[in-house]
C-alpha cells in the first residue's frame, strides 16, 4: 500500500486525488487551513491529518499550496520530514535549488501538471535531479508524464498545460453561452460542445492534420468560411499566441522572484 499526503487540498489537488483514488492500492491523507476541504477529505473516504503526521505516515507528500506560502510551509516541515522522503511540488516558479535549500534531506520532483488528472487524462510535465521512477509511475496513472531535461522547460509547461487549457475552456463557455439564445434545452447544449471536442480528439487520435480538419468544415462561399474570415480579420490567431507568451513570461518572472 503507497501512502500519499497532500498538504494543501485546493482544486488541482482535489484533482489528483480524485484521479489516485482510483488506484485502490494508494492510501491519501490531507491537510489544509480551509474547513471545507477538510470536509472534501473526509466525504471522499481520506483521512485528514496534522502536517507533522502528514509527513510521519507519507511515501511521498505533495506540496500543493501557493508558491508565496511555500518558504513557510517547509520551514515547518524540515522539521518533521525524514532523510530521503519524496516530495512533490506543484508550486509554480519556485525553483528546485530553493526546494532544496528549505527542504535539504529529501528528494524533490517539481512538477506542472492540469485538472485533466482527475479522470486520468492529464498532462504532466516532470522535472527532478535524482531517479523517481515512481513519481513518474504515479503521473502516467494520472496521464501522460512528460519528462523534461531542463527546468526552464517547466516555465514553459506552466502555461501549456497548466494555463493554456483555461483559454480553451473561456473560448467553450463562449460558444455555449452563444448557443443559449438559439438552443433552449441545456443538456441539448451540453450534447453539441461533447461533439465538437470529440471531433478534435478524434482527428488527432487518427493523425489527421487540424489545418485538413479546418478545410473539411468550411466550404467555399458557406457560414464556417465567412466565420473564419472574421477570426482572421480580428487577428484572433496572433492574440491567441501573445495570451500563451504573456503567461510564459508571466512564468519566468515568478521564477526569479
Amino acid at each position: 500500500m503507497k501512502k500519499l499526503s497532500f498538504i494543501g487540498c485546493g482544486h488541482l489537488a482535489k484533482c489528483l486525488i480524485s484521479g489516485l483514488s482510483k488506484d485502490r492500492e494508494i492510501r491519501i491523507s490531507g491537510h489544509d487551513i480551509f474547513q471545507g476541504s477538510l470536509d472534501w477529505l473526509v466525504d471522499n473516504g481520506h483521512t485528514v491529518l496534522s502536517i507533522d503526521d502528514c509527513c510521519k505516515n507519507a511515501d511521498i507528500i505533495f506540496l500543493c499550496v501557493k508558491p508565496q506560502d511555500l518558504p513557510d510551509l517547509c520551514g515547518n516541515l524540515s522539521r518533521v520530514t525524514k532523510e530521503g522522503q519524496e516530495i512533490i511540488s506543484v508550486a509554480a516558479g519556485v525553483k528546485l535549488e530553493k526546494l532544496n535549500e528549505l527542504l535539504p534531506r529529501t528528494k524533490i520532483t517539481r512538477v506542472m501538471t492540469n485538472v485533466g488528472t482527475k479522470d486520468n487524462l492529464g498532462v504532466t510535465a516532470i522535472y527532478s535531479n535524482h531517479k523517481n521512477k515512481s513519481i513518474v509511475s504515479l503521473f502516467n496513472f494520472l496521464g501522460k508524464a512528460i519528462i523534461v531535461d531542463s527546468e526552464d522547460q517547466i516555465d514553459l509547461h506552466t502555461v501549456l498545460i497548466g494555463s493554456t487549457p483555461a483559454f480553451f475552456f473561456d473560448l467553450l463557455n463562449e460558444f455555449e453561452d452563444k448557443m443559449q439564445g438559439i438552443v433552449i434545452d441545456k443538456e441539448i447544449r451540453r450534447e453539441i460542445t461533447i461533439l465538437f471536442l470529440t471531433s478534435i480528439i478524434s482527428a488527432i487520435k487518427n493523425d489527421e492534420s487540424l489545418d485538413a480538419l479546418v478545410d473539411s468544415v468550411a466550404s467555399k462561399g458557406g457560414t464556417t468560411e465567412a466565420g473564419l474570415r472574421l477570426l482572421r480579420d480580428k487577428n484572433f490567431n496572433s492574440i491567441f499566441s501573445e495570451a500563451v507568451d504573456k503567461g510564459i513570461s508571466r512564468a519566468q518572472e515568478l521564477s526569479k522572484d
